[in-house]
């Protein structure tokens, strides 16, 4: 008699986006102006693997095809098919106009691209975060118009671009305004050179979901032994609202 093999679509980890200006108390719209494809090397991966992936409002679902680790026990669920040991997902993520003018953001992808990753260590008030703690102010660092920084108990902004060797304090109103409070918001330690990112694409930002490397447990996206979680890890990335 064969053996019969019973798989199911699972879901393998969660990505919400949080973003005030595309929030009512009903729904969130984000998803009407950022698209998320994913790259060459990842279109593979999913072939390969049986994985699929949705957007819809302000959600990044991952969805992976599974079978029961030690059947008859439903529980717990593993890939169907095996994963390779590096592992990465990688997301692109474009913007769109009304989207950059309403963010907090530099309007990235010339020179430098914004990457997220569950490699960081960013957890706040329990929610796990895929930006990197907000970067504080530096006088030895040049600045771009939209990025943020922090100083203190508040965040800063610059209004024009900011550079070291012009050696303007961040008190100096005629080039950074400062936003009160300090949230972890995508920020300056997000950007990075396209040549570090190197991604198969010009985009606003990539997100890296990296099965093996993260540096706090909690980011982990499948448990020993390739187990899936349940519930499925959810990440979150916050954008700084202009409005």
């Amino acid at each position: 008699m064969n053996e019969v093999v019973s798989t199911i679509y699972r879901e393998l980890f969660s990505i919400k986006f949080v973003h005030p200006a595309y929030e009512t108390p009903q729904k969130s719209f984000i998803d009407q102006h950022i698209q998320i494809d994913t790259d060459i090397k990842t279109n593979e991966l999913f072939r390969n693997n049986r994985i699929k992936y949705r957007f819809n409002e302000n959600i990044l679902v991952c969805f992976i095809e599974t079978t029961a680790f030690n059947p008859p026990a439903a529980e717990p669920k593993v890939p169907f098919v095996a994963l390779p040991s590096d592992l990465k997902i990688r997301f692109l993520i474009s913007s769109s106009s009304d989207f950059l003018s309403k963010t907090y953001a530099l309007a990235s992808g010339s020179v430098l691209t914004y990457r997220f990753s569950n490699q960081v260590n960013n957890i706040d008030g329990g929610i796990k975060l895929l930006t990197a703690p907000v970067q504080t102010h530096s006088l030895a660092k040049d600045y771009m118009v939209g990025t943020l920084v922090k100083s203190g108990s508040n965040l800063f902004t610059p209004m024009k671009t900011v550079l070291a060797s012009q050696g303007i304090a961040i008190t100096d109103t005629a080039f950074w305004k400062q936003l009160p409070g300090v949230s972890q918001v995508v920020n300056n330690a997000d950007l990075e050179n396209n040549s570090a990112v190197n991604s198969s694409s010009i985009c606003f930002a990539v997100i890296d979901i990296h099965k093996t490397g993260t540096t706090n447990n909690s980011y982990k996206i499948l448990n020993t032994g390739d187990k899936l979680f349940n519930p499925a890890p959810v990440f979150t990335i916050k954008f700084k609202s202009r409005v």
